[in-house]
């Protein structure tokens, strides 16, 4: 059993602006664990543990889907919370206004994976990068500075989709690409 999921990766100078981002927000000295900026991704569906002799037939359901859309931007900017400000538990950096497109990849692969046995999630798909998860409540101050922070991470084309391993370890995840799937040319 190996540890999956389904993601799009950033290009570097996104991952970079969101990198800087942290950096600035990490000054406030707030008990956040900051997700290693080379680990965050967009994920379109957690699949968990799973069987790797699966790992072919998840990538051609992926690929079906696919084949059916070319690639398409994506726009990285806004800065929130979930669930809550009144309770924050995740930093995240917003795909505002997401096209069609990735909303309808994302419920395609959760439509097609559950076919294979894989569990729906029960939440709706929100399109967004996590950059940290709150160990402690924040000061006033600091979601006072969210609230009002206005990020801009860039655009990128999205051209590709991964299913990706990650295998935990003490010093953090390692993520390594196991299947990349190209969007129809």
């Amino acid at each position: 059993m190996i540890r999956t999921f389904i993601a799009i990766d950033l290009p570097d100078a996104v991952r970079q602006n969101i990198a800087a981002l942290q950096e600035e927000l990490k000054r406030d000295r707030e008990k956040i664990s900051w997700t290693k900026p080379e680990n965050i991704h967009l994920t379109l569906k957690f699949l968990g543990d799973t069987d790797e002799s699966k790992i072919d037939d998840i990538a051609n359901i992926i690929s079906g889907i696919a084949s059916e859309y070319p690639a398409f931007r994506l726009n990285v900017s806004d800065l929130g919370v979930f669930p809550n400000f009144r309770r924050p538990r995740v930093l995240w950096v917003g795909l505002p206004n997401p096209p069609a497109a990735l909303l309808e990849i994302a419920e395609k692969i959760e439509s097609g994976l559950a076919e294979m046995g894989f569990a729906k999630e029960a939440r709706p798909f929100s399109p967004h990068l996590t950059i940290g998860r709150v160990k402690a409540p924040l000061s006033d101050r600091f979601i006072k500075r969210l609230k009002n922070h206005a990020f801009a991470g860039g655009l990128f084309d999205v051209k590709e989709i991964l299913i990706i391993k990650s295998d935990l370890h003490p010093q953090g995840a390692i993520y390594t690409p196991l299947r990349r799937i190209g969007f129809r040319t």
